[in-house]
């Protein structure tokens, strides 16, 4: 079971808990009792206007129940964090406008297995849109570098051109068995050395 299945679990039980505890309230709040409210008299005798034996119950169902909600929510918060890892995070939430679709850089090769041909990237691939760069804010290779090595585990959303038709990636550099982050190498369009 993954943690975001696991955490929904867990968020089911605590609320099933959460009822239950609601009723063990309802039961002191009829007895007009707290959880430490006196149960005897100044002589020590039982009240008469209270059920003492259900307040007992409720008070000691109480204590055991909230200490279950306590564990359960310290559970949840664990399998969150996990789910939260297990999800790529992506690396430009704000919508890129790009003023053209021309390319700026180009796939040049791919290394079989890497992070770059997982992502769906393939020789020849013209780019027009690289997260937040694009035609008309590229300058040099350096941005293209600095938006990988700043997405390390985040998805890059990409734009390439393939087969004269624009294709639309997420590309998630990492580290893997070779060099760098992708397995790829992107070369500028307009012949410019790298």
């Amino acid at each position: 079971m993954d943690a975001h299945s696991k955490a929904k679990q867990l968020v089911q039980q605590r609320d099933e808990l959460d009822e239950k505890i609601k009723e063990l309230m309802l039961v002191l709040e009829t007895n007009n009792s707290t959880m430490d409210s006196p149960l005897v008299d100044a002589e020590g005798f039982p009240l008469n206007t209270i059920d003492v034996y259900a307040v007992r119950h409720a008070r000691h169902d109480l204590i055991c129940l909230r200490n279950d909600h306590a564990e359960l929510t310290e559970k949840i918060a664990i399998e969150m964090e996990k789910d939260h890892a297990e999800k790529p995070t992506y690396s430009d939430e704000k919508p890129v406008h790009r003023t053209s679709n021309e390319p700026f850089v180009k796939i040049s090769s791919v290394v079989e297995l890497s992070p770059a041909d997982i992502g769906g990237f393939r020789k020849d691939d013209l780019i027009i849109q690289y997260g937040s760069l694009h035609h008309g804010n590229y300058d040099d290779m350096k941005q293209v570098a600095e938006i990988t090595k700043n997405s390390e585990n985040k998805i890059i959303r990409v734009t390439v051109i393939r087969d004269l038709r624009p294709v639309r990636l997420e590309i998630i550099p990492k580290k893997w068995s070779g060099p760098g982050l992708l397995g790829c190498n992107i070369i500028p369009v307009k012949g410019e050395n790298v």
